[in-house]
Formats: C-alpha cells, structure tokens, sequence
C-alpha cells in the first residue's frame, strides 16, 4: 500500500468506526490503523448541502450468479439549510449505474453522474450524481426522489481494507460503507460523514434466490417466493445511521423468550447456540445495571466473515467467525451490545469517541467480570492500559492531551482505551452502586438530548453527592490523567486523590 492510500486508509477507517462502532476490539486496531480524522474545518468547507434523509424505501434484486444487484431506493429527505435548492447530490458505488431518478408523483428527473474522485479524498472514486429538481425546495421543506440504479459491488478494500462488500455465492455483504444505496452527499468525505451521521427509518425488501438466506438488523417478516426466489422484507426498528444486508446460506437460531436471534453460517450452528446464550447472559446484566435501552425489544447476531470488520447499529451487530468459533472473543460482542447503553452526545463530544467507545469498552470489562469472573476483568483494563502505553509511544501527543480535546486533534482511538480507564477510576471512587445509579440515570436523560462532559459531571455529582471537580479536572480537562496512567498506580491508588 502507498503512503497516499495508507493515510487515506487510516482517515477513512477512523470516519467509519466514528459512526459504525467498529469491533469490540476497533476494527481500526485489528488492521494496526490509528485514528486521525479529517481536520475540523474541512468539514464544513466541503460538506455540502445540508440535506438529511428522514426515511429510505429500499428494494434489492441480487443476482448471485452474475454478482451483480439491482435496486431501487426511494428517499425522504428534507432542507435542512436557510435557503432554497435547485439540485440534490448523491453518492453511489463506484460500478453502480443509475438508470432513472423520479420525483414522488413518479415524473422522470433529469440527472448526471459520473465517476469521481472525493475533493477531500482523492484515493476514494465513487460515482457522484446530481439530481435535478422540477421546481426549488424551499428551506425547511421535505420532498421524495426515486432512485433506479444496478452493477457491481467490489468494496474498498484498496482504502478501506475491511470493505469487501461484493455479491456473491460464496456470501453477500452489502453496507453504506461501500455506497450501496444513495447517500445524499456532495462527492467529498466531509460530506460522507456528515451523512453516514444521520438518523433515518426504513423498509427494506431483498429478492435472493431460493436456498439463500437474507439478514439484516431491522424486524423481518415472513419471506415471500416467487419462481425460484425468495423476497425478504425487514422494518427499522428504531432510527439508524445504517442499513446492513448479508446473504448467505444462514442457519437462524433464535431465542424466542428473550427474543434473540443469529444468524450463522452452517458450519459455525453449534457455535451459535454459545454465541445466543452469551447474548442473553450479556443483556440481562447491562440491563439489571442500568435499565433497559430505549427501544431495545429485540436484538440481533450477524456473522460475517474473518477480516470484513465487525460492526454494531442499534439492537443488531455484524460479528466476524472468529468471535462465534472462539469463546475466548465472546468479549468483543459484549461491547457491540455495550453500545445500546449509549447517551447521545453533542456534536463536538461526539468526536471525542468517549459518550459511546470508553462506554462500550468498559461495560464490555464490567460484563466480563459479571460472566467470566474478576480475573477477565483485571485483564481486560490492564489489556486498555498497555495498549494506551503503546498509542503514546507511537505518538506521543497523546500523553498531552485531555480527553475533552479528543475530537479537536482526532484522538479518538484513545477513548477505547484511557477513556475506558476514566470510567474505572470514577467507578472505584463512587463505588459500583452509586456508579451503576449515575449510568441509569445519564441514560435516561440523554437517550435522545443531546449530552456534554458538563451534562454527565452533572449527574455524576448529583447521584453520588460528591465533589468530583478534581477528579473531571483531571481526567478530562487536562493531562494529568496521562501521567497517572503511564505509572504504575492501580485503579485504587489512583482513585484516592479524589476522596
């Protein structure tokens, strides 16, 4: 891989876990990728309109034999910019071809596309396209489009390297992370993140010939045949950021009494039934500890290839083989459940990565203490404290700087790590009853507000009538919080100076 296309590679891969919560153990990891993201302002620069899709009609017809997909979206989107607009941009794969764009009375719009290259990204070639409209869309007004597209799915794995989403028989994949359906965007990676940010419903249907099995993380209905074929059909449960479809030739196990369900590759069935029961154990204890998540009436299992890069949505993950074969990786789907425990955070919080992967990593430990017993989880925060080690010395900025600052200088990888630890350390202060209050309580006011540092320092001193001011002074407002855990002081020890 060329310099060029290793940093893209790093930016790209960080962007994704940004949105997609990727693997227990950060698919940016897996891949020996840190995170440095774009810098602030070219986000705004090259962005684009502000146009966020409220709801997606998706159809797929795969033709596994011919590796290709047919497909036809229809989006709901609305103005979100103070003035009138004329034209919509949106991204699709590289190899996807539009054939007919529509407006909601199912009038023939004019477009263009073409293959290009990102503004901000060159590495990235997707195929742009731009849709005129009839008459302008005033700000704040809503309209409707249908899209008509088809062709050949590849992946990224030439910027992205766990993108190999691609149809064949062998197995399916198809995610926004390959641009598999129209994402309203300008052709820049600003842009991209922007969108792969917004919150949307769906209705899904996925036409596979007969054998195969389709999966996705939304509510199924019954499959309907047809000459040979099989329609799937699948309802959002909750707004997501993301629809995800695999196909393959799955064996679904279910638990109907927690209402779970995997879905699994024939070879990997026993191992599923671990996988199924860990899954239970798992959300059992997160919601004994801190309630249930909003929504949360159903949760599902995907397998997914060695190498495709594990990934988690609201109320579903995608989980590569080895962690259903091992049981010894089972931990890296306690924290893609972890994240169902998630606040919603403000903008500028959200890039520090701490309101959802220090969450997850430390409930992912706290889980393993709960199911596989005290030593699991001392290996687990001593595992976070070596790999932070290893971040500063490969850079050392690191160590200089505050979690607060994580988003302004891309940082982010370190709130899987020191973030995690933060959490530990306010845990020990407080003490696990007072801290298990604090985390219900956050959860149940930001569900959907978006949340601060100041907002969960709020809460934290409500809950626990302390006076936590050192300690936030030092964890998340500057670096002494570096210091400490670069030495040799255990949780407790470091705890003490905040009592």
């Amino acid at each position: 891989m060329t310099t060029t296309a290793s940093s893209s590679a790093d930016r790209i891969a960080a962007a994704t876990a940004n949105q997609f919560r990727l693997s227990g153990k950060p698919l940016c990891i897996a891949l020996g990728l840190f995170l440095f993201f774009l810098p602030a302002p070219l986000r705004s620069e090259t962005s684009g309109p502000k146009l966020p899709v409220t709801h997606y009609d998706l159809r797929f017809r795969i033709l596994l034999s011919e590796q290709t997909l047919d497909g036809e979206a229809r989006v709901t989107l609305t103005n979100s910019d103070d003035h009138m607009i004329t034209e919509i941009p949106f991204l699709l794969y590289r190899l996807l071809d539009v054939v007919a764009i529509a407006d909601e009375n199912g009038r023939p719009l004019e477009f263009r596309q073409a293959v290009a290259k990102l503004t901000d990204e060159p590495s990235m070639q997707v195929n742009a396209v731009t849709v005129h409209l009839r008459s302008p869309l005033n700000a704040g007004a809503q309209t409707t489009f249908t899209v008509k597209f088809g062709g050949f799915v590849y992946g990224y794995p030439e910027v992205m390297p766990y993108v190999h989403d691609h149809v064949g028989e062998d197995y399916t994949l198809l995610r926004p992370d390959a641009l598999v359906y129209p994402i309203v965007s300008a052709p820049s990676f600003a842009g991209l993140i922007d969108a792969w940010g917004e919150s949307f419903s769906y209705e899904l249907e996925v036409d596979v010939p007969s054998g195969y099995v389709v999966a996705s993380g939304g509510t199924p209905a019954e499959p309907h045949p047809d000459k040979g074929r099989l329609a799937f059909r699948f309802r959002s449960r909750v707004n997501t950021t993301r629809i995800d479809v695999a196909v393959a030739k799955f064996t679904v196990v279910r638990n109907e009494r927690a209402n779970l369900g995997v879905y699994t590759l024939p070879e990997d069935e026993k191992a599923a039934g671990r996988m199924l029961k860990a899954m239970e154990q798992v959300i059992a204890f997160y919601t004994e500890e801190f309630g249930s998540p909003p929504g949360g009436e159903a949760y599902t299992a995907i397998e997914i290839p060695e190498g495709y890069g594990s990934q988690a949505a609201k109320f579903y993950f995608l989980q590569e083989a080895p962690a259903f074969r091992d049981p010894t990786k089972l931990h890296e789907m306690y924290h893609e459940i972890g994240h169902s425990w998630n606040a919603k955070a403000k903008p500028e919080a959200e890039r520090t990565r701490w309101f959802d992967e220090a969450f997850a990593s430390y409930f992912e430990a706290l889980a393993q203490r709960r199911l596989e017993g005290d030593k699991a989880f001392v290996d687990r925060m001593d595992a976070y404290r070596e790999r932070f080690r290893k971040q500063v010395q490969e850079n050392p900025r690191i160590a200089e700087t505050a979690i607060r600052d994580y988003g302004k200088y891309e940082l982010g990888d370190c709130s899987y790590t020191k973030g995690a630890w933060s959490l530990f350390v306010l845990n020990t202060v407080v003490g696990d009853a007072a801290f298990s209050r604090i985390i219900r309580e956050f959860l149940s006011q930001y569900a959907s507000e978006p949340a601060d540092f100041g907002a969960f320092r709020a809460v934290a001193e409500r809950v626990s009538k302390r006076d936590l001011s050192r300690y936030f002074k030092e964890w998340i407002d500057d670096d002494q919080s570096s210091k400490l855990l670069l030495g040799e002081q255990s949780a407790e020890e470091i705890s003490s100076r905040y009592r």
